[in-house]
């Protein structure tokens, strides 16, 4: 029952609200008369108006949304009297305050549906402004057209008066100082204001004799539309008002600032876009310029690893096969030839490495330039009489000419580089020459500061190079027979390595070919002129005293003869441990030495190891600290770091000469009387360091059979050790390669540790032979 109430009196309430809100307009007969013989009411607004615009000839703008709101009220349709032709019964929107007299005649006016003021703007620094008083003299700008323009005009005459087009007009004379003061609308002037100047105007005031009402103009023909017009305003429900206002106060068409204005107030943003799309734009070009490095350099990888594959497969499928067929032929002149063609064919490998060793460090910059004297002239014959039997072979002539003032002028420059690029040129030249001859010029322009530039040209008569061939010819990888036949080989970084060489000395090289013609490649570089170096002097060795004691450890046979006759030699006794154990045993019982000589690639236990251990011994004891000296043919950073890291006082790299174990030695042991000695040097029988160098290689054999990494790494080691102190330069580069890698964590396939062995055997075949 309680909720039957309930829904009774909320719907007795919701018909109550609906009858109060929604009853019709009690309009007297005679005013329905009017409106059922006046359907369309003609009428005119003010075009200056802020708050009415037309356009495509409507009228859109507050007003005319009044004017809507009356016509559903009323059924009355009002059409422009322009369209319809006849004179306007109506004026939307007028202050009566504003007008004059005579221009009131013939007009009734509505009760008032808004209410306006005239807001003064000026400088944000200028005086406040409360009556007209103050304007007097003043350059103010008003919008011609209006009723403040007619009402200053005829009510204040001091008032300079600047008239403008547009109320924004008005502001923008202000911010130019074209005029003092502005007035306008404030409906109008506000939104104005705070949107595009408030940074440097501001509202100084209001006029009071400037504020107005704004009303319906009705013909005063027509008391009936004014009285139907006042119930239809009295009509229009308070929230329609406000969404009328606040669309169009919000809405307000306010044209566009000018550039500096947008400038003056948005300077900081405008400097943060313009940086961020500046920044976009950079990072768009590095992204767009990175991805065409990343898609050339994959293209470059591909094109590398089929080059690689065909310049590691042809030198290899040559030894594989000459060593098979070695095998199977019991000939000894065969077999030397067999022989022969897999030792060339592995120092063609070794040079490919050597070029990938070389274009490396170039690419880390890790190559310096050396300075050092040396004879030029030498230098270039001696290369020259190594090509001779090759340019023989081929029937090829070699001329060489050199000027006369540079055949006895030393210079001081990086001999080992110079060798490195003509060696490059004139093999390149014997390669692509079939016929014909080479020619090597030197020639050299002498300055006054002690320098020189030589130029040095190396010509032929070959193939020549194509035009579009010679734009990329020192990029690397490149080669001129890049096609599918790939005829004459090479790793295609000769060239390349030149140009990075020559531009480390400061210099130039470059090729002038015509197909079918040969090339000439010209090579210039400064080099600083010398005189003859002296034949150096064997230098005097120190002879320490009987007693000093030398602990060698040391597990190759060719390094203990070696170090022992050294040691011999400048005096000292010597105490050998071949391995790691036996190195502890020794220093445990307390046995005194001067010096230890360990070496870090030991069988057992390695020298970092030992070294560690002897430290902490010593510490435990108390005893004093005896000098460590770490020797192995290792040369990296990584080797020096770990040598500090565990205790070693220095490092010896291999080869070690009798003068640096000397200066080594003499900073811990004592110089006899005696004068020093001459360095005498003993020839290693040959038939002794044949069986040393075979034992690691059956050493290292075994170990590839059982894929012992580490074994692997102990008699490859040995091995480098070896031919560095015997100067077996192929082996020691071979050695030393396959030893890095695995010491690099290589992946060790079967196929490849039996390359390694098959290498190994034939540099050592090819090295020990007479």
């Amino acid at each position: 029952m309680r909720a039957l109430l309930s829904g009774l009196l909320l719907l007795a309430g919701l018909l109550l609200s609906y009858s109060t809100f929604a009853a019709p307009i009690a309009f007297t007969e005679d005013e329905q008369r009017w409106i059922a013989a006046h359907r369309d009411v003609p009428y005119h607004f003010i075009a200056s108006w802020p708050l009415d615009y037309q356009e495509e000839n409507q009228h859109i703008g507050l007003s005319r949304d009044y004017l809507d709101q009356i016509s559903e009220i009323t059924g009355l349709r009002f059409v422009l009297a322009e369209k319809s032709g006849q004179s306007p019964k109506l004026i939307s929107a007028i202050a009566p305050e504003l007008l004059a007299v005579d221009q009131l005649e013939g007009w009734l006016f509505s009760n008032r549906w808004l209410a306006t003021s005239a807001s003064v703007i000026t400088h944000n620094n200028s005086a406040t402004i409360h009556s007209l008083e103050q304007l007097r003299g003043k350059r103010v700008a008003v919008r011609s057209g209006t009723l403040y323009e007619s009402w200053l005009k005829e009510n204040c005459p001091d008032i300079l008066l600047l008239p403008v087009n547009h109320t924004r007009e008005v502001f923008q004379a202000v911010y130019e100082d074209r005029a003092d003061l502005g007035i306008g609308s404030s409906l109008v002037m506000r939104p104005l204001l705070w949107r595009y100047y408030s940074h440097k105007l501001a509202i100084a005031g209001q006029i009071p004799e400037l504020s107005a009402s704004l009303t319906m103009g009705v013909s005063a023909a027509d008391p009936q539309l004014l009285s139907i017009i006042n119930k239809a305003l009295s009509a229009i429900p308070a929230a329609d008002a406000n969404e009328m206002f606040s669309r169009w106060v919000g809405d307000m068409r306010l044209g566009y600032p000018s550039m500096g204005v947008i400038f003056s107030l948005y300077h900081w943003e405008i400097f943060t876009f313009c940086f961020l799309v500046l920044l976009l734009g950079w990072l768009l070009q590095r992204a767009i310029m990175h991805r065409r490095r990343a898609t050339a350099s994959e293209e470059r990888k591909t094109q590398f690893l089929a080059m690689m594959s065909h310049e590691i497969r042809t030198p290899m499928n040559a030894m594989i096969a000459s060593l098979e067929l070695m095998k199977r032929n019991e000939n000894a002149h065969q077999q030397e030839q067999y022989l022969a063609l897999a030792s060339s064919s592995a120092r063609s490998l070794l040079d490919l490495l050597n070029d990938i060793l070389d274009h490396s460090k170039l690419s880390a910059e890790c190559i310096v330039i050396d300075s050092q004297p040396f004879d030029l002239s030498e230098l270039i014959n001696t290369i020259c009489a190594s090509y001779r039997p090759m340019m023989a072979e081929k029937g090829l002539n070699l001329l060489i000419t050199i000027d006369e003032p540079l055949k006895k002028q030393w210079m001081k420059g990086d001999p080992h580089r110079l060798r490195q690029i003509i060696n490059n040129l004139l093999s390149n030249a014997i390669k692509f020459t079939h016929q014909g001859a080479i020619s090597l010029t030197l020639e050299a322009e002498f300055f006054a500061d002690n320098t020189c530039m030589i130029a040095l040209a190396v010509a032929d008569t070959g193939i020549g190079i194509a035009p579009e061939a010679q734009k990329n010819l020192f990029d690397a990888w490149t080669q001129v027979d890049d096609g599918a036949d790939r005829r004459y080989g090479g790793s295609g970084l000769g060239l390349w390595i030149s140009q990075q060489l020559v531009t480390l000395m400061r210099g130039a090289l470059t090729c002038q070919s015509q197909p079918g013609e040969g090339s000439t490649f010209t090579l210039k570089v400064p080099l600083r002129l010398c005189t003859a170096k002296s034949p150096a002097l064997e230098p005097a060795l120190p002879r320490f005293t009987p007693d000093t004691m030398i602990l060698l450890v040391e597990d190759h046979p060719a390094a203990q003869r070696t170090f022992q006759a050294q040691l011999a030699t400048l005096g000292c006794q010597v105490e050998l441990a071949e391995n790691g154990a036996q190195a502890l045993a020794l220093l445990e019982e307390e046995n005194y030495y001067d010096v230890i000589l360990l070496d870090v690639n030991l069988p057992d236990i390695s020298g970092y190891d030992i070294a560690r251990r002897l430290r902490v011994l010593e510490r435990e004891r108390g005893n004093e600290a005896t000098p460590v000296v770490a020797i192995s043919a290792m040369s990296d950073d990584a080797h020096f770091e770990q040598c500090e890291a565990s205790g070693f006082d220095a490092v010896l790299s291999k080869p070690i000469i009798l003068t640096a174990l000397a200066s080594c030695l003499r900073r811990w042991c004592h110089l006899a009387a005696a004068s020093g000695v001459h360095v005498q040097r003993e020839e290693s029988e040959q038939q002794e360091l044949q069986a040393w160098l075979e034992e690691d290689v059956s050493g290292f054999n075994h170990a590839c059979e059982a894929m012992d990494t580490r074994l692997m790494q102990h008699h490859v080691h040995r091995l480098r050790g070896t031919a560095q102190i015997f100067q077996m330069n192929g082996l020691a580069q071979l050695a030393g390669t396959i030893e890095s890698q695995l010491r690099a964590g290589a992946t060790v396939s079967e196929e490849l540790a039996r390359q390694w062995w098959d290498s190994l055997r034939c540099e050592v075949t090819s090295a020990i032979r007479p």
